[in-house]
């Protein structure tokens, strides 16, 4: 009996995070409606299709993709370091963009993780598409945008290939709000669940 509830209590549970879930969303206009600029602009509509709060990084995430890129705009209050991961719920092997701001330099790069650490991956900050982070001093808030290819760069240590529109992959965030160095250690972070949404185009070919 009791083996039958914990049974279904833990079928209970993976439904409820399946449900809850973050979708990011397909939108074949992203390159127009997306600037990738450091900012978050809201004023004339959303920029971005979607938006996920996550209380246990204190990231606040923007995202949608279209036929070949996601585009992604992280925003946190503080000045240090941020980052999202795709592909595993840990460090290790994640597929990395890591961005800092100061007022002497910034910087948006592409590493892999590698047990409890990370590191440049050979070529691939050269697949980042576009990417830009800025300060607000009125409101105290640093944002990092980028656009990246769906099809991973064909380099060793991801623990998948790319994103795929339908499937469901984890995703880590993790943020130092009060210092800019890579190797310093996160103050927050957190790993979900995220879906793509399905492509239309890709359901009408099958």
């Amino acid at each position: 009996m009791l083996q039958r509830l914990a049974l279904l209590f833990a079928v209970a549970l993976a439904v409820s995070q399946a449900q809850t879930a973050p979708v990011v969303p397909y939108d074949s206009t992203m390159a127009l409606r997306v600037t990738v600029d450091g900012t978050i602009d809201n004023e004339d509509g959303q920029e971005y299709p979607a938006t996920y709060v996550d209380k246990a990084s204190g990231l606040t995430v923007h995202w949608g993709f279209d036929d070949s890129l996601i585009y992604v705009g992280l925003e946190t209050k503080g000045r240090g370091w941020m980052a999202i991961g795709f592909g595993s719920a840990l460090m290790h092997e994640s597929n990395m963009l890591i961005g800092y701001y100061t007022d002497d330099s910034t910087e948006v790069v592409n590493q892999t993780g590698v047990n409890y650490t990370h590191a440049n991956s050979p070529q691939s900050d050269s697949v980042i598409r576009e990417a830009e982070i800025e300060y607000d001093d009125e409101t105290g808030i640093t944002t990092m945008e980028f656009a990246y290819p769906l099809q991973f760069p064909a380099v060793s240590g991801h623990a998948i290939p790319g994103l795929v529109p339908g499937d469901t992959y984890d995703v880590i965030l993790a943020q130092n709000a009060k210092d800019v160095s890579l190797a310093a250690k996160h103050s927050n972070k957190s790993a979900i669940k995220v879906k793509l949404a399905d492509n239309p185009k890709l359901k009408k070919q099958e």
